[in-house]
């Protein structure tokens, strides 16, 4: 188990590497990094594109000493948003959700929710590996993520695994204009 799950470079698939990515760098340098894993969330559900280059970014981040340990893409979570749905005891929440989800798509909390407690150790998948697990979460995210974060937040509070929202923290920036 690690002492930290660092998740930074957050890009969109409908996105270029740019100044925010840029700016995602200079915050992780600042942070203690040993026995921390460094992992990236590819997010190719919310604005899909096919044509994204996986290698690109991992080569650009590699470059700046910055190579992740684990990339993963957004859409892979959907089962595991389907079984942190489960979890959720707060029945008006819950609804709210599932609701969500049957009228549109998953939301962007539920899957926050899923990525933390995946990252935590609270939910498992060959996806993840265990060697990856940390006990502290931080992510370095755009200022303008913070409401769906906050979100994400309150999932995690109204499941078994309530005491995880402790364990995560942010390191915000100024950044994507949602």
């Amino acid at each position: 188990m690690k002492n930290l799950s660092i998740e930074y470079a957050h890009i969109y698939t409908n996105d270029k590497i740019g100044e925010e990515h840029e700016l995602s760098l200079k915050v992780l340098d600042e942070l203690q990094k040993e026995d921390a894993a460094l992992v990236i969330m590819v997010d190719d559900y919310s604005f899909p594109d096919p044509e994204f280059n996986y290698g690109e970014l991992f080569g650009w981040l590699s470059e700046r000493g910055h190579k992740p340990d684990l990339m993963i893409r957004e859409s892979q979570l959907i089962p595991l948003c389907d079984e942190v749905l489960k979890f959720i005891e707060d029945k008006k929440l819950k609804e709210e959700i599932a609701g969500y989800v049957r009228a549109k798509k998953y939301p962007c909390s539920l899957f926050i929710a899923t990525w933390y407690l995946l990252r935590l150790g609270k939910i498992e998948s060959t996806l993840f590996p265990k060697d990856l697990v940390a006990e502290k979460l931080v992510n370095i995210l755009p200022e303008s993520f913070k409401p769906f974060e906050e979100k994400g937040i309150e999932i995690i509070r109204s499941t078994k695994f309530a005491d995880s929202a402790d364990k995560i923290e942010w390191k915000y920036f100024e950044g994507r204009k949602i």
